[in-house]
């Protein structure tokens, strides 16, 4: 929200959709980087405190120290990035990347691979590959939100803007002042938390196997 307020303000505005006339493209490009890139960077920096990695039932006014077995997705690990996540960028944007290794096939042959070498007629391009060494695989997760919440969450708060301009209202509510009520400001929280919920359950909560899923499938 502030990356995408300061960069559509500080720049040349163009509409970005007409439901809400005070979105710019310059805010939706510059709230999707700083948000991936903050995204990034907090995730590494919050999986260092229990608070946020320990599962806890009790509501408590003051913290306390607490204590589990962290999660794996808590640990340092080295990962390994798919490469059709690749696929779906240019390969001049890849290349880019820090990191990427440009993996070729030796004349045709798929079953061997090697790193490419510039200007070597025998190699092919087979696909980009990159380790990250000392990730939190948290982080790949947080990027993952990060582009989700930037890219499609925003588009909860433009349906919301077409349901208040067919009643004929600028907000919700006026609770908060200058900002409407809490429904203009969560608007794209519904999207997020399906997201979430989805993202959560399919790629980061171990799979379990119990009696009742065994008799559901």
């Amino acid at each position: 929200y502030v990356a995408g307020m300061t960069c559509g303000r500080k720049f040349i505005q163009r509409p970005f959709v007409q439901l809400s006339p005070n979105k710019t493209w310059e805010g939706f490009i510059g709230g999707w980087f700083f948000t991936v890139i903050a995204s990034w960077y907090l995730s590494r920096f919050l999986v260092k405190f229990t608070w946020m990695t320990c599962p806890t039932n009790e509501f408590r006014l003051l913290p306390v120290p607490l204590t589990c077995d962290i999660d794996p997705v808590f640990h340092e690990a080295t990962s390994i990035i798919p490469t059709q996540v690749f696929e779906l960028f240019p390969s001049v944007l890849v290349t880019m990347i820090p990191g990427v290794v440009n993996v070729c096939s030796v004349d045709g042959n798929t079953s061997l691979l090697t790193a490419c070498v510039s200007g070597e007629s025998t190699h092919a391009h087979h696909h980009f590959e990159l380790v990250l060494k000392g990730v939190f695989p948290m982080q790949i997760h947080a990027i993952s939100l990060a582009m989700f919440a930037s890219l499609v969450a925003p588009f909860g708060g433009f349906l919301a803007s077409a349901i208040k301009r067919a009643y004929g209202v600028k907000d919700f509510d006026s609770i908060i002042p200058g900002h409407g009520g809490v429904m203009d400001r969560m608007d794209c929280q519904f999207l997020m938390a399906l997201c979430t919920w989805v993202h959560y359950n399919t790629f980061v909560k171990m799979a379990t196997v119990s009696v009742p899923k065994m008799i559901y499938m």
